[in-house]
């Protein structure tokens, strides 16, 4: 399971919003501290999105960062070195009025995608150094794990992604703060 936050990417909106704020400063905290207390941090972490809101309709672009990773013990440190190192994901992309959307990916992505996924081919220009890829469709509904929070919900399970990987993947997105996201896989 991962851990992850998206925002809008233009933050001025926000800027005079000390609720998001602290939720950003409390995130920063938790990161330091991952080292050290990893279970504490992802408790800390699975206690806020518990406290998280539904979102409303997303539309556009959104900033990513990965939080945290749950795995296994290898391969979390092994994503977590990748996604510090080369930040391959991101963010993601929303189109409102159809509730679907897609990741945006750095250029960095791309050879690995094609390692991992060497049959897929949905990979769409997006920017000079960007492209997208892992179509999503979107709905409200109850989280996976705690079926009395309301949470929105990405969903992978489309034709156009790979059958026995991607499509298996479930996002769940919570509102922690005014335009401050934070979401699980």
């Amino acid at each position: 399971m991962n851990r992850q936050i998206i925002r809008p990417e233009l933050e001025t909106q926000h800027a005079a919003d000390v609720s998001t704020e602290a939720a950003e400063t409390y995130i920063r905290a938790i990161q330091r501290r991952m080292a050290s207390d990893r279970k504490g941090c992802v408790g800390s972490l699975d206690d806020m999105f518990r406290a998280g809101r539904p979102p409303g309709p997303l539309d556009g672009r959104y900033a990513g960062e990965l939080v945290a990773v749950s795995i296994a013990p290898g391969l979390t440190r092994w994503i977590e070195g990748i996604q510090r190192q080369q930040r391959p994901w991101l963010g993601k992309s929303f189109a409102g009025d159809d509730a679907r959307g897609d990741n945006i990916l750095s250029d960095a992505a791309r050879p690995m995608l094609r390692i991992t996924h060497p049959f897929y081919r949905d990979m769409r220009p997006d920017t000079a150094n960007t492209f997208r890829a892992l179509r999503f469709r979107a709905y409200t509904a109850p989280a996976l794990l705690d079926d009395d929070v309301t949470v929105l919900k990405l969903d992978y399970d489309l034709p156009v992604n790979p059958r026995l990987t991607i499509r298996r993947v479930l996002d769940e997105l919570v509102e922690i703060a005014d335009g401050y996201y934070l979401g699980r896989a």
